[in-house]
């Protein structure tokens, strides 16, 4: 009940930190301005604007389906769509970008089909791996363009290279050992139970767990490499619609056309500030603040901060509706059997349910 109490606490203050952000965002740029860009979008704009946050949503359930089915399992399209929106909308609202819903997306189709536990959380994990390769793919083409841009301090290049250089890391860490199948991650929770000793018989029990998520994780590189080549390219070209969304904005909005480089600085910007900056559900209002920067950066004078934060806003608009239909179906399928679920699942992976 405590931690329960100090985690609402901590999202209620997340929540007050971006809804403060925002309204100061609001104030010094001033609304009038912020508005005025969102109506020069146009209907056709908008209808751009949020076509293009499906299509991606689309390919990215597409890809986890093609993932689902290189395993060989079978689940119903609906229950596919429905955990996958679920997942994106927990990630979305919590403080924490990218993992917070891959639990819950798991949670909600493993009662779907009689395949084991570990094999639904390892074609996420692929499916989750093989978004990040594709973010490395643009990201390491807007880093080249960042570092020779004469725009770009040296201060903010070495930032640059810095975060580039971490997320990259990781990447190719997860990948060196997931194809290889090295089991780092088991190895390391077994190593866990030598300093707390009270606590080795249920660190065992998930270490056993993880490491056949990793034999089943492996077998997406080696058995079902077929599958998993065809769910990169779809993860790709979803990742190629969050890509472009500065150029479909301001183009409908300011007629503005953005370079290749400019494009590929944006979306690597943008990447660094979600994975560092994701405080508040929506990255509401940090998010608005980051982004008047990152397009002074990329664009110079050519967007104001008033279009800059339109921008965001519009696109946290379209994302909202996504957001709302994941809601939604978790409602449907009910909070309270999920709870249960919850920790079922967290009994067969050999530990206890997290408060």
């Amino acid at each position: 009940m405590a931690i329960r109490l100090k985690k609402g606490w901590k999202y209620a203050l997340s929540v007050l930190l971006g809804l403060g952000s925002l309204g100061g965002v609001l104030y010094v740029v001033g609304w009038r301005r912020i508005f005025a860009e969102m109506q020069a979008l146009g209907a056709m704009g908008i209808a751009a604007v949020v076509g293009t946050t499906l299509i991606a949503m689309v390919l990215w359930i597409l890809c986890w389906w093609i993932i689902l089915r290189s395993y060989g399992i079978r689940l119903p399209l609906r229950r596919v769509i429905g955990a996958r929106l679920s997942g994106y909308a927990v990630s979305y609202l919590t403080p924490t970008l990218y993992f917070g819903g891959e639990p819950v997306r798991a949670l909600l189709v493993v009662g779907s089909s009689e395949v084991p536990t570990t094999r639904i959380f390892a074609t996420i994990v692929v499916e989750r791996f093989l978004g990040g390769l594709s973010m490395i793919v643009f990201i390491l083409i807007g880093s080249f363009y960042a570092i020779t841009s004469p725009r770009i301090s040296a201060t903010y290049k070495e930032t640059l290279i810095a975060g580039v250089s971490f997320i990259t890391f990781w990447i190719v860490v997860g990948l060196i050992n997931f194809a290889w199948n090295f089991k780092w991650i088991s190895r390391l929770i077994r190593l866990l139970g030598r300093p707390f000793a009270r606590w080795r018989d249920p660190l065992e029990r998930a270490a056993s767990k993880v490491s056949e998520t990793e034999d089943e994780i492996h077998r997406a590189f080696t058995v079902h490499w077929k599958g998993t080549l065809l769910a990169f390219l779809v993860q790709t070209l979803a990742t190629s619609f969050v890509y472009v969304r500065p150029h479909i904005f301001f183009h409908f909005s300011a007629d503005i056309w953005f370079t290749f480089p400019q494009l590929s600085l944006l979306f690597t910007l943008n990447i660094l500030v979600s994975s560092f900056l994701w405080l508040t559900p929506g990255g509401l209002g940090t998010g608005e603040a980051a982004q008047i920067g990152i397009f002074r950066l990329a664009a110079g004078s050519a967007v104001s901060s008033g279009g800059a934060t339109a921008y965001s806003l519009i696109y946290k608009f379209a994302e909202t509706i996504l957001v709302v239909a994941g809601i939604l179906y978790l409602v449907q399928r009910g909070i309270g059997r999920f709870g249960k679920a919850r920790r079922g699942a967290a009994s067969e992976i050999g530990g206890p349910p997290a408060d």
